[in-house]
């Protein structure tokens, strides 16, 4: 499926929610706001929701191989 090309059925099913929060973001920014900006804000927009889930809610952790303390483990060795 990764290795799928893009349909336009992909883009009907998806496109509903990716243009709500688009055309929320371009209300917010106001008239004139350019494409670029709009997906911009909606990008950092989106880590910021990221950041706050996981503050609020304790989801995660991301990151490779963290303990519960949120430290990622080390593999400790004597043949350094």
């Amino acid at each position: 499926m990764k290795d799928k090309p893009i349909t336009v059925e992909d883009y009907e099913k998806h496109g509903k929610e990716f243009f709500d929060k688009y055309f929320y973001v371009a209300r917010e920014l106001g008239e004139g706001a350019k494409a670029e900006d709009i997906l911009k804000i909606m990008e950092s927009l989106g880590a910021l929701v990221i950041k706050k889930r996981y503050e609020e809610k304790g989801v995660g952790p991301f990151g490779f191989n963290k303990n519960n303390d949120g430290n990622t483990d080390t593999i400790e060795s004597d043949e350094c």
